[in-house]
């Protein structure tokens, strides 16, 4: 029987032959991962396949599956045609002898400890093969080293809506109904996802067990329907992820003989516990960025759209860019609007993208120029995909996708067909072209709806399918925009953070973190998100108001001090006082960037339940060096709190009463007051 070990640091990769139950003389090969020096004995670890694959036809290996999950299906039973590792990681190929062959990656970053796993399909057969599921994960094993059981143990997830992404659920396996039955009987499996073109909708593509002194973590490439699986059977537990499968997602594809398959990729970690995890995952992600060189020093940016909402013109430009002079600010994007016909509004006007003449009678180019003059980059609003029933092109079918025939429409609005030369002519003027020719810098990409299950192809590929190659045109446009124009900032926005994903987020400058623009739960969403998303591409909003007290006003600094700092709001009518404050907080942000931008998560204690009526606090402690940053947000709350135990307070951004004793800095609060304190690290007691 087959069976490797290797040693990743402090992580030890057992593959190994195993037998299929109930199936006499079927073996496949098995994947697990554990501590290092936890002393598994892999013959007694109840695995199966690390290829998880279903093809049409293809029968159900274990009792009461169907209709619950396509996992362990007749074409998982697969045997190790050779392997090769090195301290890189471990290449394996696996085959069912009849021309079915798989190639799995499994890749190792040793600066994150963070391994990558992604599965090609070979069709070597003489005929088409219809793939129904393939997934870019699959860990199986799971369990206390010793003795395999899963007591105890849970599975951290991630919820997302709009303007809630990123929130954290635990949940234990006993609540989840992961305990064996008396007699052994029954596949018992939670699967989460989304089926569309919003990835960070309902849930984020991640998940984490954690149990017997570990958790292991994985997040998926997911730019189009994705689902994470956790499945228990008898003593097996596995866990698996990657595109959503037939069942699921509405995805099947044909593969003629000698062509491949890839999956995206999958990321995970193994680690002591789930703050640890993320940061491992967050740091793989941040090292792997390749920004414009103005990305690199974190610059903050103003968006116009809390202050003009959605009606954005060359008078009130001018007016805003006088009113920011002396200030730290490096982007100008102007949001929503600047499309706007004379006799409608902005929203659904979206598609045909010809500046409005009323609101920039010079042209927008103009505009940029005036922003260039002022010593900033231009950016400019769009949302290329889509297109509102306002616009004229919401009327035209030849560039709209369709399901079982009918132009897909979500209340106001439809989505243009990315795979048909017809739209890559309409975008490359109207939307390229436009970038081009007015000297756009800048680009903030929206996505106010999603396609859902999918869409009709011309091959006559499944819904899911179409859905997916749509997803991948939307993704060769960012590599375009690239090319075509150096140097660009991309920021990938979607009602908010609907699609934050591991993929578009490698190929864009930054993200709307969320769409809670100005409310009080700003830094409970922006704590959420630092989970998952590298600081330095999660852009928060910080919109100032006339009149706001200064509490309020610290306040909204230190949430997006998360992050971006994303000014906006009624910065024309400014008194000296407030611009002074406001300097000395973006100035106080300058000197902790680079804990910001490159230290680990140390806690995040939030007393917060209900985000709309929020009472309690939050406390968020980051460290980097010999340095920490600790921002404290007080909601509907007024209580002492102490943190940051051996430690000096080297400064405050603040107008919070505050003390340093042995026991830590107290910080005395009021309801809706903060403070950012930059902090030495003296010991690691």
């Amino acid at each position: 029987m087959f069976e490797k070990r290797y040693v990743f640091k402090d992580a030890e990769v057992i593959y190994r032959e195993v037998p299929v139950p109930g199936h006499d003389g079927a073996t496949t090969v098995g994947l697990a991962v554990y501590p290092k020096g936890a002393g598994v004995d892999a013959e007694n670890l109840a695995m199966d396949s690390l290829i998880e694959v279903a093809f049409s036809g293809d029968e159900a290996l274990i009792d009461y599956t169907e209709g619950v999950t396509m996992r362990n299906r007749s074409s998982t039973i697969l045997k190790m045609e050779r392997q090769t590792a090195d301290m890189g990681g471990v290449d394996s190929v696996l085959s069912d002898g009849n021309g079915n062959v798989y190639t799995h990656r499994l890749r190792y970053d040793a600066a994150s400890q963070v391994f990558t796993s992604q599965v090609v399909y070979h069709n070597r057969t003489q005929k088409i093969r219809t793939l129904e599921r393939l997934d870019s994960f699959s860990l199986s094993g799971i369990g206390d080293p010793h003795t395999g059981a899963t007591e105890g143990f849970s599975l951290r997830r991630m919820t997302s809506a709009w303007s809630r992404e990123c929130r954290v659920k635990c949940d234990s396996f006993s609540a989840l109904g992961l305990d064996m039955s008396w007699a052994r009987y029954g596949v018992k499996v939670e699967t989460w996802g989304q089926n569309g073109s919003m990835p960070n909708r309902g849930y984020f593509p991640f998940g984490a067990v954690e149990g017997a002194g570990y958790c292991l973590a994985a997040m998926l490439e997911a730019p189009a329907s994705w689902q994470l699986e956790l499945y228990k059977e008898q003593e097996s537990c596995a866990f698996s992820g990657g595109l959503a499968d037939f069942a699921r997602g509405h995805w099947r594809k044909e593969i003629a003989p000698g062509e491949d398959f890839s999956t995206d990729r999958a990321y995970f970690t193994l680690q002591p516990d789930f703050t640890s995890a993320c940061n491992a995952l967050v740091r793989f992600q941040d090292a792997a960025l390749s920004v414009p060189p103005s990305e690199e020093e974190m610059p903050v940016l103003f968006n116009e759209y809390c202050t003009t909402w959605g009606c954005p013109s060359e008078e009130n430009i001018g007016a805003i860019l006088q009113n920011l002079q002396g200030l730290p600010i490096d982007y100008f994007v102007i949001d929503c609007g600047w499309y706007k016909p004379d006799d409608k509004g902005w929203c659904n006007a979206i598609g045909d993208w010809v500046p409005s003449k009323s609101l920039f009678p010079a042209g927008i180019g103009r505009v940029a120029q005036t922003i260039r003059n002022a010593g900033m980059v231009p950016g400019i609003w769009f949302e290329f995909e889509n297109v509102g029933r306002d616009s004229a092109a919401f009327w035209r079918e030849d560039l709209l996708l369709h399901r079982d025939g009918f132009a897909i429409t979500s209340k106001n609005r439809r989505f243009l067909d990315l795979r048909t030369e017809e739209v890559q002519r309409y975008l490359e003027t109207r939307f390229l072209g436009m970038l081009k020719d007015n000297g756009f810098g800048y680009l903030k990409i929206d996505y106010n709806d999603t396609y859902g299950i999918g869409c009709d192809s011309e091959d006559g590929a499944s819904l899911g399918e179409g859905g997916r190659q749509v997803a991948e045109e939307s993704l060769a446009w960012l590599a375009r925009l690239k090319e075509e124009i150096p140097g660009i900032v991309i920021e990938n926005c979607s009602s908010g953070g609907s699609r934050i994903e591991p993929r578009r987020m490698s190929m864009v400058s930054m993200c709307s973190f969320s769409d809670a623009h100005e409310c009080d739960e700003i830094p409970l969403v922006a704590a959420n998100v630092s989970r998952v998303v590298p600081a330095r591409q999660s852009q928060i909003w910080a919109v100032l108001r006339e009149g706001e007290s200064d509490s309020r006003t610290i306040y909204s600094l230190t949430a997006a001090m998360m992050g971006r700092i994303c000014l906006s709001g009624d910065v024309c009518y400014l008194t000296d006082e407030k611009r002074a404050l406001i300097r000395r907080g973006l100035e106080f942000y300058g000197r902790v960037k680079e804990i910001i931008r490159r230290g680990d998560i140390v806690s995040v204690e939030s007393t917060v339940e209900y985000y709309r009526a929020p009472q309690g606090r939050q406390i968020y402690v980051k460290r980097y060096g010999d340095e920490a940053l600790v921002l404290v947000h007080f909601l509907d709350c007024a209580e002492e709190v102490v943190c940051a135990k051996n430690c000096r307070l080297l400064e405050a951004y603040t107008d919070l009463e505050h003390t340093m004793s042995e026991d830590g800095l107290h910080v005395f609060g009021k309801p809706y007051h903060a403070g950012a304190f930059r902090m030495k690290v003296l010991s690691e007691k």
